[in-house]
């Protein structure tokens, strides 16, 4: 039997197909063919590169390393597939360390073989660049689901994060109730002893009175960062409607601290399936930020709604709306942006604040309505607070 041409060791390889006969020596007469084990490291990442490789059997991992030296293997190749495309045409340092996976059989190009091979062959060029932009494509829809991914574990560790504190909390709101009541019964006592005659009673008894409805008020605000509605059904709303009542309701429980708020882009709907409950909860609370934190000492000041159509959410189908909150008051401290929403964290203890009523939003928008809350300097002074609600119809 005469022996095989060798133009048949590239049989199987998708990148020389097509190409006739004479063209098929040309490039096999101006490569070879190596054996290597597993294990074997063909390429290591960072060092110079000039040659291809096309797989006739096995396989390897394409592996680099993570900020902390750690490798990461970015993807495999198989029998009929390449690698080092891109350090072959511009001769720039490897991307990545290539380890056999198996025992492998290979066919080894050399860069300046190739250029010379450009003239002989001139869709062996094309044939490369078509190859190499379906792996960049192929590789930057892997990474940017990965970065997704990646968004949504983080967003959902901190919602875990969040939860566990307001389980925390809740269980011990309930048990300082009762001794709370107690406490609150003995004070109306001692306050009816001082009127009676007992002056020595009248400072103490004050003071008590005072502290416990402290103690109180935080236990109501333990409970508001657990109502969650569960009962509510999701409905078809519009979401400006649901800004307006939400204002109105403020405005009509804090008339010593009224807000000028205004919903942008009134003139057009802004449909949203989603619970009434809970954003209507988140956006009092951010109001009541407003008037407290961005115009301290001063009788409110102008607060705008502005609605507008957002991506779906990482992990969620459809699109969202974002319902920005807007001031132009104080603004924030650049230190205090990324722990806004942490419970108890507040910049105003001094005047009296919990630091809970930004978690009341977090864990709002962030529990039953899914969604996402972020914080930002306001451009000319301010604060812009943005609720990312799924939902939009």
């Amino acid at each position: 039997m005469p022996p095989l041409p060798p133009r048949t060791i590239l049989d199987g390889l998708p990148l020389f197909e097509g190409f006739d006969d004479a063209q098929r020596d040309a490039i096999a007469g101006r490569g070879r063919v190596i054996e290597v084990p597993a294990g074997h490291v063909v390429l290591h990442e960072g060092e110079k590169g000039d040659t291809l490789y096309a797989l006739i059997q096995g396989s390897v991992r394409i592996q680099r390393q993570d900020p902390v030296g750690n490798p990461v293997e970015l993807a495999r190749r198989h029998a009929g597939e390449c690698f080092g495309e891109m350090e072959l045409i511009d001769g720039g340092p490897r991307s990545a360390t290539v380890i056999t996976a198996t025992p492998a059989r290979l066919f080894v190009l050399e860069r300046g073989a190739f250029l010379d091979l450009t003239v002989q062959v001139p869709a062996l060029l094309s044939r490369l660049l078509r190859d190499l932009s379906g792996k960049v494509s192929d590789t930057s829809a892997r990474l940017v689901q990965q970065d997704m991914n990646a968004r949504l574990r983080t967003a959902e560790a901190e919602l875990a994060r969040h939860r566990a504190i307001v389980q925390a909390v809740t269980g011990l709101a309930h048990e300082m109730n009762t001794p709370l009541g107690i406490c609150v019964t003995t004070a109306s006592h001692m306050e009816m002893l001082a009127e009676a005659g007992d002056t020595a009673l009248r400072e103490p008894a004050a003071l008590l009175r005072a502290n416990l409805g402290r103690a109180v008020a935080l236990v109501e605000a333990f409970t508001a960062i657990a109502a969650l509605c569960p009962d509510e059904k999701p409905q078809r709303l519009d979401l400006a409607d649901v800004c307006e009542h939400a204002a109105a309701l403020y405005a009509m429980e804090n008339s010593t601290r009224p807000l000028d708020v205004t919903i942008a882009g009134r003139d057009r709907a802004y449909p949203w399936w989603g619970l009434r409950g809970p954003l209507e909860r988140a956006l009092t609370a951010l109001f009541d930020n407003c008037a407290s934190h961005a115009y301290p000492g001063r009788p409110g000041g102008p607060v705008t709604v502005a609605i507008a159509p957002e991506p779906a959410l990482p992990g969620r189908s459809g699109r969202a709306w974002a319902v920005q909150v807007i001031d132009r008051g104080a603004g924030l401290p650049a230190d205090a942006v990324p722990k806004l929403f942490d419970a108890f964290f507040t910049t105003a203890r001094g005047r009296g604040h919990k630091g809970l009523g930004l978690t009341i939003v977090y864990n709002a928008v962030c529990g039953p309505l899914g969604g996402r809350v972020s914080a930002a300097p306001t451009p000319g002074g301010g604060a812009t607070i943005t609720l990312t609600l799924p939902g939009a119809s």
